[in-house]
Formats: structure tokens, C-alpha cells, sequence
């Protein structure tokens, strides 16, 4: 039975474990290692699995910081190996990307070994998965929780989409060289995990709203990935290796609950909606990438304030029914195709297979919404407020407002109106769309962050 009250990592490797919750949660990771100097096991680990030809992939940065490094390691366990370094110092991991990474793939390898963070572990992922291969993620910066996940965020036709894929064989993180990545870095993954906060009071209300799937389990595991990292931000400010270590470990927590559901619900919600939103529109305006972390966090201080602006005021429940009869899809594909650009196909044909805008779906859940009002207002008070993690972030220097990573007026108001159709995942932005109140509370929050 998976008892979370009493554990470490390792607990959790290669276990099944029945729950409470009804499922079987299973994690294949063989090794998780977070520690000083833990580069120096990769030939242990790559002679562990009996990998007879490694191919490792950097991107430029990456490369500067371990390249020489792990390719003397190789060397000491006397295996050929094949190297690529994508030909870029932050790549996007988009299908562009990943068939420069396939057209450079050695056939002749058996094992992938990530070296980096987020897009790195993203294309390898991805790419080890359809090439039915194990593979590592050697980390270089505590920037993101996806090290244990087993889906994989990708680029593809313009449109951020989670595809399946499956979890490493290992994860390696040497605090000596995670404490020295950049501040920005290390803030991007106290950002991502602060988005946990509304991801899962999302993901409690669609359980209360629509009777969704939801294991208290995976919440208490989430919850102390949280835990880690607030117990750790304030040394993490002076690169305290101690404190690195527990972040790491609260990012790859948060990654086994993900790997636990089967999906990314666990770890991500409307923050995450509004992240990969400004993600996309940035890329169609040719604007410099923001770290994904700092997007969640920002987009956490978004949503926070949102949940208190709702539950400050009196909702018409009336007049929200009469919204939703209003609702034309003629309409609302145009707004698509004026706020999504060449992604709008992809996102019209989602909502046609799944409707969930229509009328015949909004209107059950406004019933339920005003029956159960009461009890979602009490899940969201135990939300901390927008200015504690606003001012949390700004503690470690990382943005915490949308005009300070370039996400001007009107792409901020769309991501509130349209970001909730990348996902059929119920939350915040469904709710004040079901309530006719989007536009109006988009605002009030633009404006709180002018404040």
C-alpha cells in the first residue's frame, strides 16, 4: 500500500504500489542520484544497464559546462560512444528540433543520455520513447519538474501539446554543478513548483465539479514537493548545496506524481495553461524564449489573484446560464483564429471533439457550481495570497509580473480567454468561462499587477 506519511525517493523506484485511490501507481525509474560529485557514477550507471553504445545529447550550453567532463568518464569504462550538441544555447523543443537531434542519431546506440534540463529532457524523452530505448537525464540546472514525468511537452504545428512517453531510466543531479547554474534557473524551479499551489486547487474542484479522477496520495506527495522547496529558498539564494539538493528533490517529487497519474495532472493546471500560451505567442512573434519555470510562476500569481477577485464577489448564476445559451461556436472558432494563428485548426478540431464549451456541457456544471459554491469558496481560502508568492518570487529576483518578461495587455487578456483551450482540463479558466466572467476578471488582475 503506497503510504506516503513516512518516505524518501527511493522508496518509490521500481515499486508498484496499490492505493487508496482504487489504481495501482507504478514508477520505473531504477536511480535517482542527488548529490556532490554524483557525475562521477555515470560509468557505473551506464555499466549497470549493460549499454554498449551511449548517445549523449547537449545543447551549446550544456556542452560548456559537462561536455569534456562526461566524455573522460566514458572513456573509463572503455564503450564507444556518439555525441550531438544541438547547435543552439537554448533550443526549442519543437519537431524542427527534434528531427536535427533523429537525423544525428547513431543506430548503432542502445542507451540516450540527456544532458541539461527542459527541452533537453524533453526531446529525449520523446525521442527514446519512439525509438524504444531507455535513456538518463544528467541535470545541469534545478530549472523544471519534469525529470520524472513521463509525458513529454513538445512543439508541434505551432501548438504545445503533451504527448505520452515514459520515464528515464536514471536521474543524475550533482549538486556542484546545479548550485552554480544561473539564479534566473534555479528560480524557474521554485516558479514551477509554486504553481503547484493552483494546480491543485484546480484539480480538487474539477473532482468536486465533475467527479474527476483524484488520489489524496499523489495531492500529499505534491504538497511535500512544495514544502521542500519553500523549507529551502532562502538558502538556495547563496548556492547552500544542502538547499540545491532539496529543491532538486522537490522538482523530481513532483515529477514521480505525475508518473503516479499517468498525466500531468498532479503538477499542472491554469498556470500552466497561461505558461504554454505565452510560450506560443512568443514564438509566433519572434520574441526571445522565457524560462518555463518563470512564465509558471508568474502565471501562479495570476491565477491566485483571479481566485480571490471571483470569490470576492457575488456570482450571478442567472445571468451565467443566460451567457452560456448565448455561447455561438461560429464566434468563438473566429476569436480562435485571432488569437491562435496558425494553431487555431488544432485547437478548433480539440474543442469539437470534446464540446466542452457547448451548452449542453456548461450548463450541468453552472448547476453544479451554485450547488457546491460554498465548499469550492473554501478549497480556494486555503490558497495562499497573489502578493505572498508575488513578493516570494521577487525575494529571489525572478519576475513575478507579466510586463517584466515582455507578455504585454493584449496577450495577457487572450491567455486568460483562450489558453484553457490547449487542454480539456477543467480549472480556474473553464470556471470563469462557464461563468460569463473571463474578460472582467482578466482585467482586474492586469491591473493588480500594474499596481
Amino acid at each position: 500500500m503506497l503510504n506516503t506519511d513516512n518516505f524518501i525517493i527511493s522508496d518509490y523506484l521500481g515499486k508498484t504500489f496499490s492505493c487508496r485511490c482504487g489504481k495501482e501507481h507504478f514508477v520505473p525509474i531504477v536511480s535517482i542520484i542527488i548529490e556532490p560529485e554524483a557525475l562521477n557514477k555515470l560509468p557505473d550507471m551506464i555499466s549497470s544497464i549493460g549499454c554498449k553504445k551511449p548517445f549523449l545529447v547537449y545543447d551549446l550550453t550544456t556542452y560548456s559546462i559537462v561536455g569534456q567532463k562526461l566524455q573522460e568518464l566514458i572513456k573509463l569504462i572503455k564503450i564507444p560512444y556518439t555525441s550531438y550538441v544541438i547547435k543552439d544555447a537554448e533550443p526549442i523543443p519543437d519537431e524542427k528540433v527534434l528531427g536535427e537531434v533523429l537525423i544525428h542519431f547513431d543506430p548503432a546506440c542502445d542507451f540516450i543520455v540527456a544532458v541539461g534540463s527542459g527541452t533537453i529532457n524533453d526531446l529525449c524523452r520523446f525521442l527514446s520513447f519512439k525509438l524504444n530505448l531507455p535513456y538518463m537525464i544528467i541535470a545541469t540546472a534545478p530549472s523544471m519538474d519534469g525529470f520524472a514525468s513521463n509525458v513529454t511537452p513538445l512543439i508541434v504545428n505551432h501548438m504545445k501539446t503533451t504527448y505520452e512517453a515514459h520515464t528515464p531510466y536514471a536521474i543524475l543531479g550533482d549538486t556542484s554543478i546545479l548550485k552554480n547554474a544561473p539564479i534566473k534557473m534555479i528560480a524557474a524551479g521554485v516558479g514551477d513548483i509554486l504553481g503547484k499551489y493552483t494546480c491543485l486547487t484546480d484539480w480538487e474542484i474539477a473532482h468536486c465539479i465533475n467527479n474527476e479522477y483524484r488520489c489524496n496520495e499523489l495531492v500529499t506527495i505534491v504538497n511535500r514537493s512544495i514544502q521542500t522547496v519553500i523549507d529551502n529558498i532562502e538558502l538556495a539564494k547563496s548556492r547552500d548545496s544542502k538547499a540545491i539538493s532539496g529543491i532538486m528533490e522537490g522538482l523530481v517529487l513532483s515529477g514521480i506524481a505525475m508518473s503516479f497519474a499517468g498525466n500531468s495532472r498532479p503538477a499542472s493546471g491554469s498556470e500552466h495553461h497561461l505558461s504554454h500560451y505565452w510560450e506560443m505567442m512568443f514564438l509566433f512573434q519572434g520574441k526571445q524564449q522565457i524560462l518555463h519555470g518563470t512564465k509558471v510562476g508568474i502565471g501562479t500569481v495570476a491565477v491566485l489573484k483571479a481566485y480571490e477577485l471571483l470569490f470576492e464577489r457575488k456570482v450571478d448564476f442567472t445571468n451565467a446560464e443566460s451567457i452560456a445559451l448565448s455561447y455561438s461556436q461560429k464566434d468563438w472558432e473566429t476569436q480562435m483564429k485571432l488569437t491562435y494563428f496558425d494553431a487555431a485548426d488544432s485547437v478548433i478540431a480539440l474543442e469539437k471533439e470534446i464540446g466542452k464549451n457547448n451548452p449542453i456541457n456548461v450548463l450541468p456544471r453552472l448547476k453544479q457550481l451554485e450547488k457546491n459554491w460554498d465548499e469550492i469558496k473554501k478549497i480556494a481560502q486555503r490558497l495562499p495570497s497573489a502578493d505572498a508568492i508575488r513578493n516570494l518570487l521577487s525575494s529571489l529576483d525572478a519576475p513575478a509580473d507579466p510586463m517584466a518578461v515582455g507578455i504585454d495587455k493584449i496577450t495577457f487578456i487572450n491567455s486568460f480567454l483562450v489558453a484553457k483551450e490547449l487542454r480539456n482540463r477543467y480549472g480556474l479558466l473553464q470556471i470563469l468561462f462557464d461563468l460569463g466572467l473571463t474578460q472582467e476578471i482578466a482585467e482586474q488582475v492586469w491591473e493588480y499587477f500594474q499596481q
